[in-house]
């Protein structure tokens, strides 16, 4: 099973590409060298992989950035979850 993704925007579903090894080293990154130290929010830290995950689909970047800000924090947290997952694993 791969992970993504999804949001809908007027009657249009959009689906990321899956979470990879890329889309966790960009949370790991922001993760750890986060200025406020343990109280970084999960929408700032997952902000830059939920933008690497819609690149090259159907949702350009202006959609992505059109969207309220409670679409975002949701889909921030949907790759918190696949990031936590994964560090559970290792």
């Amino acid at each position: 099973m791969q992970n993504t993704i999804s949001f809908e925007l007027n009657n249009k579903k959009y689906v990321s590409k899956p979470f990879d090894f890329e889309a966790f080293c960009l949370v790991n990154e922001e993760h750890i060298n986060s200025p406020d130290g343990k109280n970084a929010s999960i929408y700032r830290v997952c902000a830059p992989a939920v933008d690497y995950m819609f690149e090259g689909t159907e949702a350009t970047q202006d959609i992505i950035d059109s969207l309220a800000p409670a679409q975002r924090a949701k889909l921030a947290i949907g790759v918190w979850e696949m990031y936590a997952a994964e560090i559970k694993n290792v």
